[in-house]
């Protein structure tokens, strides 16, 4: 299965020597960002303290931890070939995942300095916003993770190539959010949420009819622009609600919670988008009777579109949890914690 979804061991010899020395380097650009980041952060941010004592919440942090590395964890072993959903390991992993997170939770609700403390996610609306940007998070990964396998794999695109066809994506976010910004005083969040959330579903929908003979310009870019149009259409009011209404000693933790769900998201729905894709295309060689042991186009492309299809119903359930608990009007909007509307 590795060689489906990498494609590696089809590598020439040259090529394979050169992985190490290559795009593997890409991940170092973190640390001089992280240390420009510090040195700045430790010269220009000032200090700010909470009014009310506090210490570590370190069972919270522990259990919390552990809850997603498991969650995370049992997604992933569930698409080596061999192991499957309903496997002991798998079942194992998962269950564990909600006796960690559960009790988890019990722990914040009594604890005297609460790693999350609930009150900040349970409120209404941005309880909400945190789901729905978890969903959107974790369907968003379709397009970035299974388009990089089609650009590379079935359109054969360099890596350089693959970046740039996804820079109108980027464009788009930037482009709209300046306009989002404008508009959302005037709309209020769910109007902006809830046509975001359906021109990103459509966008995500439209990767299912990619083929190995589509062309990007009429089968991809399209549907880029979509997604990112609403992906700003989502992502400007979300951040408002997230921080809209909170108080001072707990604005930092719903600005964290609302960076978590991304991140979170992120990873649940690579690992679980990533599970389905290598069992739909191990299901599409068996049906078939091809050889698994070798890249099969036809095979990866099924896969693509189940991912996109779930990415999709990821979106969609982000638009019902947008519709059903979200109910601020345009003059609940702040900028600012603790800021009244129009200040």
């Amino acid at each position: 299965m590795h060689v489906l979804l990498t494609r590696e061991g089809s590598l020439p010899d040259w090529r394979r020597r050169n992985l190490h020395a290559s795009w593997r380097w890409c991940l170092l650009i973190n640390v001089p960002i992280a240390i420009v980041a510090f040195i700045a952060g430790t010269i220009l941010v000032t200090e700010s303290k909470s009014g009310r004592g506090s210490s570590y919440d370190i069972p919270g942090a522990v259990l919390g931890t552990a809850g997603l590395v498991a969650l995370v964890y049992g997604f992933t072993q569930a698409a080596k070939t061999g192991v499957g959903w309903l496997s002991v390991e798998v079942i194992s992993y998962l269950v564990g995942a909600v006796i960690l997170l559960v009790a988890f939770v019990l722990v914040e609700l009594r604890s005297a300095s609460p790693l999350l403390p609930m009150r900040v996610v349970l409120d209404r609306n941005r309880g909400g916003s945190y789901l729905s940007s978890l969903l959107v998070f974790a369907g968003l990964f379709a397009m970035f993770l299974f388009l990089s396998y089609y650009f590379q794999y079935n359109l054969g695109y360099s890596a350089l190539k693959s970046g740039i066809a996804f820079l109108p994506f980027s464009v788009g976010v930037i482009v709209t959010s300046g306009l989002v910004s404008a508009l959302l005083p005037r709309t209020g969040p769910k109007p902006l949420m809830l046509i975001g959330l359906a021109m990103g579903a459509i966008g995500l929908a439209t990767f299912t009819f990619i083929s190995d003979t589509s062309s990007w310009v009429t089968s991809v870019l399209p549907g880029e622009l979509l997604m990112s149009a609403g992906l700003a259409l989502v992502l400007v009011p979300l951040s408002s609600r997230a921080l809209t209404g909170v108080n001072d000693d707990d604005a930092g933790v719903a600005s964290a919670v609302l960076n978590s769900t991304h991140q979170i998201g992120g990873s649940l729905g690579t690992a679980l988008l990533n599970t389905f894709y290598a069992s739909a295309v191990a299901s599409y060689i068996l049906a078939h009777h091809l050889s698994p042991s070798a890249f099969n186009p036809p095979a990866a492309i099924h896969g693509y579109h189940v991912a996109f299809w779930i990415g999709v119903g990821l979106i969609a359930a982000a638009f019902v949890a947008v519709l059903v608990l979200v109910n601020a009007g345009k003059d609940d909007i702040t900028t600012q914690p603790g800021v009244p509307a129009g200040a």
